[in-house]
């Protein structure tokens, strides 16, 4: 196997999980929609209420709206557990799931479910790999997803073995402050 086909089977690898877990991409728009509030009782863009509460300082799933608790249900054992900020954007993620055709809501629960099940460190891990496939052109992804998919399940079993191991963070030198 030569170097670069091990390299293309390497990030062939790493697409896989990412397109596995199809997580990241349920993050971005919740983040996209949180970043733009709209202050309470005024219509958004749409010409709904928005979901968000404005100045919420405590979000309990039984302060949800019966549409969010239906479309936020897999995080329903967790919930206690998020942030407020974490709980601010899968409210927002919230906002269209009635708007979703039934496969596209059993697919979105699914994914939250899994991301629900991630450790902290894994979550780390996909934020990491979705950032790096980001760089990674259509092109590019779509050729090495076609020579991955050739490969008989040993040979993805070995390129999985083979694959080197990502840090959870980049390696920053911290500058050394002069003696006063």
């Amino acid at each position: 196997m030569t170097k670069r086909f091990q390299s293309h089977l390497t990030n062939a690898i790493m697409l896989l999980g990412l397109a596995c877990a199809g997580l990241m991409t349920v993050q971005a728009q919740a983040q996209t929609l949180a970043a733009a509030p709209v202050p309470a009782g005024k219509a958004s863009v749409s010409g709904k209420i928005p979901a968000t509460p404005a100045a919420t300082t405590h979000l309990s799933w039984l302060s949800l709206t019966p549409a969010q608790q239906q479309a936020l249900q897999p995080l329903s054992a967790s919930w206690s557990q998020l942030s407020e900020v974490q709980k601010k954007k899968w409210i927002a993620l919230s906002a269209n799931f009635n708007t979703l055709t039934p496969p596209a809501k059993e697919r979105l629960h699914a994914r939250m479910a899994q991301w629900a099940a991630l450790t902290p460190k894994q979550r780390t891990l996909a934020r990491l790999n979705y950032n790096q496939t980001q760089r990674v052109s259509p092109e590019d992804k779509a050729e090495r997803w076609e020579v991955y998919q050739t490969f008989t399940p040993e040979q993805k079993r070995a390129l999985a073995a083979s694959a080197p191991k990502m840090p959870l963070a980049p390696h920053v030198k911290v500058p050394k402050t002069p003696a006063h």
